[in-house]
């Protein structure tokens, strides 16, 4: 059940335990031997997956899915039913990755990796969630309570710790004396530094016949074709009454008298005191104190100076008289002029020369001044507290019984329909919705058609309540909703079917014996001739597109291909490859190599998951998985195999 806190990601707990891992897997070849009676390798019947001893059960699973799940949807904004998922086969992956984990860890279990207790132990005492806030040590009772929260047992998180740790050492010490074949590497920077000829020209749509406007039939079925990327997610109508701070603002009003009131109880912190920046070197005597205030009259650096005498500057930036230490100093320097030197200067902690390098006066704000900032803060601070006082008077219509939409009428504030919307607060077309902030839209999605909300704050002044009016499944916009967008779409499709068909037909006259100039004049285009193309100057080529270079370097010597161009189809011929320079290839050699370690270990972890799938004969129970997910297994037919093959 290793899976259960490595695909948590989104799981506090799971951070703290797991990190960032390096995870390798060699199969070791061991046998039947190890720690593991064989009464626990087969499949339970109350278990999701059976990996030997290591078990997913079913609550496991849900959790784990929901976890995924709401990763899914944080990522494409939008809501997802199961039925939609589990139609997609999502929960085959899920189960997949799962098993193809457990199966890993078990195998490392036979081989006998398996970390001693206290070491386990002393991972747990380092979780930051296990600490008590007061006494600052590891608190088992906080451990035990955080873990319940996130339907987790110790037990659980010890198991799941030791597989984690017994996968992160074997993987530090197999990493650490790996290192792939240099040919792989040689081979990766030849390919990168080979010359590549390419002749080619565009099929633009002027060649062909361009596509009539679809009726609604054709328009219909495209929509259905393209069912998947039109079907809006999950959306909601509510019922909004907000007690708003920011929507009241602009009708409160604010006396002259409220003003000059406010004024004058601020007027003292909205002054500031005269400041001054101050250069201080502390002297044993008066033959010391003038020597340093003639050199400080110089403009000799100041820090100089006073190492001269044994002592370091004390230096005050923009002080008040108050910031200044020394009280007889403060009063010698406040009053100097800015640039006046003096010393020696008698203070309460010794003699010292002083040079005075700035003098900011004082300020005293006017009400002309301060005025629009007193008006905004007062008509801000009226407006919260009339949100404050309407959503007081909605809360105790609702606690004597009203509904969300008579106790704001009862209130003054009525209620206001908004949507639909999607969970992301944004409505069919993926406009945001501005009466919706994120925290009403995702708190609307957490609850059912028909309830009511309780009053939620959502921020100084701000409150708001609603009603779940509608729950609208996920569903086809209608034609009239998307005509245009929807035409557009299919004209396009219609446009580029011509072009390849057209582009396939002059390929075939090509290898049938015309030339790549005669055919390009047949369609009113002209060949271009690029030279040296090279997989490491790649980015140089960027305006001719993805498709384009993928050809140009996947191609042998000779081959016509056909390739999205920006305003239409290329057409090419890759004419030649020729071997790049020695030097060069040496050089980027050393800077692939790494790379091409990593890419060689990563696929290394792949292949050896599924032969551990395979070892440890894993057991995914598919049905199961789904009736957790509360769907009828039957609804999807017959379940495929797990990583193990086993049902």
């Amino acid at each position: 059940m290793t899976g259960t806190l490595r695909s948590t990601a989104r799981n506090p707990v799971a951070i703290a335990l797991m990190g960032l891992l390096i995870l390798v897997f060699l199969i070791l070849g061991v046998g039947g031997g190890g720690r593991f009676p064989d009464a626990f390798r087969g499949a339970r019947a109350d278990s999701v997956i059976t990996a030997g001893g290591h078990v997913t059960s079913v609550s496991d699973f849900r959790r784990i899915w929901e976890q995924q799940k709401q990763r899914l949807e944080t990522q494409n904004k939008q809501t997802f039913t199961n039925e939609f998922l589990v139609a997609n086969n999502a929960d085959q992956e899920l189960l997949s990755q799962i098993a193809l984990d457990d199966a890993e860890v078990e195998m490392l279990a036979r081989a006998g990796i398996v970390p001693a207790e206290s070491l386990i132990d002393a991972q747990i005492r380092q979780i930051p969630v296990a600490f008590d806030r007061v006494t600052g040590k590891f608190s088992e009772r906080q451990f035990t309570e955080f873990l319940a929260s996130q339907g987790l047992t110790p037990r659980q998180v010890q198991t799941e710790l030791g597989d984690e740790l017994a996968e992160r050492h074997f993987a530090y010490a197999v990493a650490s004396g790996f290192k792939a074949p240099r040919a792989y590497a040689a081979l990766s920077a030849i390919a990168a530094v080979q010359n590549r000829d390419v002749s080619y020209f565009v099929l633009e749509p002027k060649a062909v016949v361009q596509p009539l406007p679809p009726t609604d039939a054709q328009l219909l079925a495209f929509e259905k074709q393209h069912a998947a990327q039109l079907t809006r997610p999950e959306m909601r109508v509510i019922s909004l009454a907000r007690f708003s701070a920011a929507a009241l603002t602009p009708t409160v009003n604010v006396s002259d008298a409220d003003i000059q009131k406010a004024f004058d109880a601020r007027k003292a912190s909205l002054s500031t005191p005269e400041t001054r920046s101050v250069v201080q070197i502390p002297v044993k005597n008066g033959a010391e104190g003038q020597q340093a205030a003639q050199r400080l009259t110089r403009g000799e650096d100041p820090g100089a100076i006073a190492r001269s005498f044994g002592v370091e500057p004390v230096v005050y930036d923009n002080r008040p008289r108050t910031g200044i230490a020394d009280g007889k100093v403060a009063a010698a320097a406040f009053a100097m002029k800015e640039g006046q030197v003096a010393g020696p200067v008698q203070g309460d902690l010794g003699l010292a020369a002083l040079k005075v390098t700035k003098v900011t006066p004082a300020t005293t704000p006017t009400l002309a001044s301060a005025r629009a900032k007193i008006e905004a803060d007062l008509r801000t601070k009226a407006a919260q507290n009339q949100a404050y006082a309407l959503s007081q008077k909605f809360d105790d219509a609702r606690q004597a019984g009203a509904s969300v939409v008579d106790a704001a009428q009862k209130a003054g504030a009525p209620a206001v329909a908004v949507g639909p919307f999607t969970a992301t607060g944004a409505d069919g077309l993926g406009k945001p919705i501005t009466e919706l902030s994120d925290k009403i839209a995702k708190a609307a999605f957490a609850m059912h058609a028909w309830e009511d909300s309780d009053i939620q704050d959502s921020g100084p002044g701000e409150y708001y309540a609603f009603k779940v009016d509608k729950v609208l499944p996920p569903s086809l916009p209608s034609l009239e909703e998307i005509r245009p967008i929807l035409t557009q779409a299919y004209l396009h499709e219609q446009l580029t079917e011509a072009l390849r068909a057209k582009a396939s037909a002059l390929i075939a006259q090509i290898k049938q014996g015309k030339s790549m100039d005669e055919a390009a004049a047949s369609v009113g285009g002209t060949v271009t001739h690029q030279q040296g193309l090279q997989v490491i100057k790649a980015q140089q080529y960027q305006a001719l597109g993805r498709e384009f270079l993928t050809e140009v370097f996947g191609q042998k010597p000779g081959a016509l291909f056909a390739a999205g161009a920006p305003n239409g189809v290329f057409i090419g011929k890759l004419d030649a490859i020729r071997a790049g320079d020695t030097v060069a290839t040496a050089q980027f050699l050393q800077t692939v190599e790494p790379k091409v370690a990593q890419d060689y270990l990563r696929d290394l972890i792949a292949s050896s998951k599924m032969a551990a799938g395979k070892a440890v004969k894993v057991n995914v129970n598919l049905p199961l998985a789904r009736q957790a997910l509360g769907i009828d297994p039957a609804t999807f037919g017959k379940p495929g195999k797990g990583a193990g093959g086993g049902q």
